[in-house]
C-alpha cells in the first residue's frame, strides 16, 4: 500500500505548525497583558488596545485578500508573525509593542485563511472536512500551552515571544515559494442585505464575547485579587474547556441541530460568566470556555444554510467573525475602564444574554420563513 504523497505529508507538517503557531500566538496576546500594564505603566483599558492591534491586523489581510489583493502568500503571513513577535519581544516602547501587534495580527490573518482552505482541498473530498477539524484542534492546544508557557519563563515578553518569532520563522522554511493564500476563493463580498446583515451580526456577537473573556480573562482575574500565576493558569484551564467543546461537536452535532447548539453555547456562556461575576471565578470561568467553544462553529454551520449557496458568503462569515476581534477588547475595554474590569465577567454574560435573545428571534423568523434548520 502507497504512503502518503509529499504534498500531503508537507501539507500537513506545514499547516499543523502553522495552526499550531497561531494558536499559541493567540493566547499569548492576552496572556501578556498584566506584564505590559507593569512594564509600561498602563492601567488594564490601554493594554487591551494591544489585542485590538492585532485584531486589526487580521481583518485588514483578510479584506484585501477577499477584495483581490495578490501576493499575499503563506510565506508571508510566517514572515509577517516572526517580525511582529520580534518587536514584541524587543518591548522598546508601548507605541512599537502595539505596531509589532499589528504586524503579527496581519500574519496570523493570512494564516487562518489559508490553512483551513488548503486543507479542505488539499485532502480530498473525503479527508478534507475531517483534517480541517484536526488542525483547528492543533490550533486549540497552541491557545492551551501558551499562558503555562508565559508562568514558566516568569512573564518575560522577551522569551515568550523571542521564541515565538524563531517558531514563525521554522514555519517560513516549511512553506513553499509564491503560493498565494486567497488562490481559487472567491473574490469580493455579496450584496448583504437587512436580514443577512442582522444574521452576520450574530457571529460578530459570539466573537466579541469570545475575545472579551479569552483576551481579557488575566486582567479581570487578576482584579478580582487573585495572583497572577492563578489568573494565567486559569486562562489555560479556560482553553483547555473551550477546545474539549469543540472537539465535542464531532459526536453532538449530527444529533442537534446547528441553531439549538447555538442557542446552548451562548445561554451556556452567559450561566459560566454569571457564576464567575457571583463568586465561583474558576468554575464559572472555564464553564463558559466550554460553552464558547462550540457557539462559532455551530452559528457558522446555521448560517451558511440560511445564508445561501453564493461563495462569497464564506468570506462574509469569517469577516463578521474577525470584526468581533476588533470590537470585542475595544467595547470592553471602554466599558471596564470606567467600571473597572472585575466586572468583565458580569458584562459579558450580559451580552450573552442579549445574543441569546437576538438568537432565539433569528430562529422563529426563520421557521415561520419555512427555511431549513
Amino acid at each position: 500500500m502507497p504512503g502518503p504523497s509529499p504534498f500531503v505529508t508537507r501539507l500537513f507538517l506545514s499547516g499543523s505548525a502553522g495552526f499550531l503557531l497561531i494558536g499559541v500566538l493567540g493566547a499569548a496576546n492576552g496572556a501578556i497583558l498584566p506584564e505590559f500594564t507593569r512594564r509600561f505603566g498602563l492601567n488594564d483599558w490601554s493594554a487591551g488596545l494591544f489585542l485590538t492591534a492585532g485584531a486589526v491586523g487580521a481583518v485588514a489581510m483578510v479584506a484585501a485578500g477577499i477584495m483581490g489583493m495578490r501576493g499575499l502568500s503563506a510565506r508571508l503571513s510566517a514572515g509577517l508573525m516572526a517580525a511582529g513577535a520580534a518587536l514584541v519581544a524587543a518591548s522598546l516602547a508601548w507605541p512599537v509593542t502595539i505596531l509589532g501587534g499589528l504586524i503579527a495580527g496581519a500574519g496570523f490573518g493570512i494564516t487562518a485563511s489559508h490553512v483551513n482552505r488548503a486543507f479542505l482541498t488539499g485532502f480530498g473530498v473525503r479527508r478534507g472536512p475531517a483534517m480541517v477539524g484536526l488542525v483547528n484542534a492543533i490550533s486549540a492546544a497552541g491557545l492551551i500551552v501558551a499562558p503555562l508557557i508565559l508562568v514558566a519563563v516568569g512573564g518575560s515578553p522577551a522569551i515568550l515571544y523571542g521564541g515565538i518569532a524563531l517558531f514563525a520563522l521554522l514555519c517560513l522554511a516549511l512553506y513553499p515559494p509564491h503560493e498565494d493564500a486567497f488562490a481559487g476563493s472567491a473574490r469580493g463580498l455579496p450584496p448583504l442585505g437587512r436580514r443577512d446583515l442582522g444574521l452576520l451580526g450574530l457571529i460578530t456577537g459570539t466573537t466579541v464575547i469570545e475575545n472579551g473573556l479569552g483576551g481579557l480573562g488575566a486582567l479581570a482575574i487578576i482584579a478580582l485579587g487573585r495572583p497572577e500565576a492563578e489568573a494565567l493558569s486559569l486562562v489555560s484551564a479556560y482553553f483547555t474547556a473551550y477546545f474539549l467543546g469543540r472537539l465535542a461537536l464531532y459526536w453532538v452535532a449530527s444529533l442537534v441541530a446547528p441553531e439549538r447548539l447555538f442557542l446552548i453555547a451562548v445561554l451556556g456562556a452567559a450561566t459560566g460568566a454569571a457564576l464567575a461575576a457571583g463568586g465561583l471565578v474558576g468554575t464559572g470561568y472555564v464553564m463558559a470556555g466550554g460553552f464558547i467553544g462550540i457557539a462559532f462553529p455551530s452559528a457558522y454551520v446555521w448560517q451558511a444554510r440560511l445564508l445561501g449557496p453564493d461563495p462569497r458568503m464564506a468570506g462574509a462569515m469569517v469577516m463578521a467573525g474577525l470584526s468581533g476581534g476588533v470590537i470585542g477588547p475595544a467595547l470592553f475595554g471602554a466599558v471596564l475602564g470606567v467600571t473597572g474590569f472585575a466586572h468583565l465577567f458580569a458584562m459579558a454574560a450580559m451580552l450573552a444574554l442579549v445574543l441569546a435573545a437576538a438568537v432565539l428571534r433569528a430562529m422563529r423568523r426563520a421557521g415561520a420563513a419555512g427555511q431549513p434548520a
